[in-house]
């Protein structure tokens, strides 16, 4: 793909997923975000960008402002395992609250939330989730619905910290736990297939001008990324 995407038109899609966590030491969803981008046959131009990122707190919250300024996505999907379902989900919303269960080192937010001072409490995804789920529905075998409970863990975290930078390009998606259905192949085609319907819906891209050189188009996006840079450093 083109080492400059966003100056040559081609959209960006960031994608991630966890690593190990408690007794899950292959991560499904880190899994499925590789097989994204070394798997999968995309049939349009897009430049498809993958991170892992640790099941702790404190990774998320350094990492994921980052990763915005300096890929400029048009498309965020984070994807997380929900051990237990029985279908692939697209999280309606992520909350600021509430944040107790330790991560992987130990820890948890000190006061609990995901972003400090005056963050709202409840942040919606804007874009058409029930109207991309079921398009997406007609086109894969494997049942998908809109969720409202991303699990108050790491999950729903990334999620907040994602809807809080630009709730227009942001989705969260909960894959099962592996088995004949839920395979590798057939869940990253699933994801393959949200990704196309979803890119009907997100809007113009940001302005981009040198790394990390973010001009942002709204003092509500540029407010946000002060907010993170705080809650990051406090």
């Amino acid at each position: 793909m083109n080492s400059s995407p966003q100056h040559s038109g081609i959209p960006v899609i960031l994608i991630t997923g966890f690593g190990p966590f408690r007794s899950v030491h292959k991560n499904p969803s880190w899994e499925v975000a590789q097989a994204l981008k070394t798997y999968v046959q995309w049939t349009r131009p897009l430049h498809i960008i993958t991170h892992q990122l640790q099941v702790t707190y404190d990774d998320v919250s350094k990492k994921i402002p980052d990763y915005w300024i300096n890929y400029n996505p048009t498309l965020v999907v984070h994807i997380g395992v929900a051990t237990g379902s029985k279908e692939v989900r697209m999280e309606k919303y992520a909350c600021n609250t509430d944040y107790f269960h330790t991560d992987n080192n130990g820890s948890a937010p000190e006061t609990g939330q995901c972003i400090k001072n005056d963050a709202p409490k409840v942040l919606l995804a804007q874009l058409p989730l029930s109207d991309i789920c079921s398009r997406v529905r007609r086109q894969t075998p494997l049942p998908i619905v809109v969720s409202d409970n991303a699990g108050r863990y790491l999950c729903e975290y990334i999620y907040y910290q994602s809807l809080f930078i630009d709730s227009k390009r942001t989705i969260f998606i909960h894959i099962p736990d592996f088995d004949q259905n839920f395979t590798i192949e057939n869940l990253a085609h699933t994801i393959q297939t949200i990704i196309y319907e979803a890119l009907r819906y997100v809007p113009p891209l940001p302005v981009v001008n040198q790394p990390r050189n973010y001009l942002f188009q709204t003092k509500i996006i540029t407010n946000n990324f002060e907010k993170l840079n705080i809650n990051k450093l406090s």
